[in-house]
């Protein structure tokens, strides 16, 4: 619309439904808003409509996620927010977040299957997150490196002008990289009364009957975004989290878990996942999650939903329609 182009079109060709103004109950197939961003690419004549979104993105219209962490005290703080929150409300999104020194790795990827262009989503998710940094500190974020998934563009002279640092493509994750010293940088749009408050909020309505909330749910998220077969023993994930396995183990029995069915977690939430927003076929999805055979997949799904992987794609889209 800001380019004078009738979005109708656009969404139709990705199969989206342009006349819903309402939010949707259950998330949009991935597929489809990476279409989007793809058509939208080409009737505006812009190869970097994912990089224009996200540093063009209206704040004013920002989720209750965004809306908190702009109110956040400083970089670090708002990071560790939005990295412990994000992946409840944006289910087709991994963060991970981590320090390596005197640099600090903030990444953001995609759960799909590959079988769709990412590229533009994939520039969107980096540079909204630069942008953000920018707009509520309201100076040069430090970038020493950016990371993209996809494969590098025909053009990136857009992409080096905004990120202006060393840009790496076809990495494994999307990421940014900063020095440690910029997460003390304030936010010049922190409300300590809001944070707490919507803070607060969040921490109540994650927590009250999701199994997949608190330790077990970062658990959850780690296995999905370094081994979503499964194949990492409990030693390697709590390498990856900062923990001892003693310590791992202990936390997860506090809740009521063994690693063992933290992976049946991460494995039923992926597997949903990709039942509702990809067009793998079930096969696929049993091979991506690290089984030999169909039948071994849907009695596992059958034994955590209670009803086949057919039948719950089904009962989830005809919802979407």
């Amino acid at each position: 619309m800001d380019r004078e182009v009738d979005p109708g079109p656009v969404f139709e060709a990705s199969g989206l439904d342009y006349t819903n103004n309402e939010e949707y109950d259950l998330p949009l197939p991935l597929e489809s808003v990476a279409a989007l961003f793809e058509h939208a690419a080409q009737v505006t004549n812009n190869q970097t409509m994912g990089l224009s979104m996200g540093r063009d993105f209206h704040f004013e219209s920002s989720s209750l996620l965004i809306v908190a962490m702009l109110a956040a005290p400083s970089v670090g703080s708002g990071l560790t927010f939005l990295n412990q929150y994000d992946h409840y409300i944006d289910s087709g999104i991994t963060t991970h977040y981590q320090s390596k020194g005197d640099t600090v790795v903030f990444s953001a990827d995609l759960i799909d299957m590959g079988s769709s262009d990412m590229g533009q989503l994939n520039e969107y998710l980096n540079g909204f997150l630069v942008q953000t940094l920018l707009t509520a500190t309201r100076t040069t974020v430090p970038l020493i490196r950016v990371t993209f998934r996809h494969k590098q563009p025909a053009t990136t002279q857009a992409l080096h002008d905004f990120f202006n640092c060393k840009l790496e493509f076809d990495a494994q994750h999307n990421s940014i990289y900063l020095p440690a010293s910029f997460l003390n940088q304030p936010f010049l749009t922190s409300n300590k009364l809001m944070f707490r408050i919507l803070a607060n909020a969040m921490e109540t309505y994650f927590s009250m009957g999701n199994k997949t909330s608190g330790f077990v749910g970062k658990v959850c998220r780690q296995i999905m975004l370094e081994d979503p077969i499964g194949n990492l023993d409990s030693k390697s994930i709590a390498r990856l989290m900062g923990l001892s396995t003693r310590t791992l183990r202990r936390r997860l029995s506090e809740e009521g878990f063994t690693f063992n069915e933290a992976k049946n977690l991460a494995r039923e939430r992926r597997a949903k996942y990709l039942l509702v927003n990809s067009r793998a076929s079930l096969t696929e999805i049993a091979f991506d999650l690290g089984y030999s055979e169909l039948s071994a997949f849907s009695r596992a799904f059958r034994s955590w939903v209670g009803e086949s992987p057919q039948a719950y794609r089904e009962n989830l889209r005809a919802l979407l329609d």
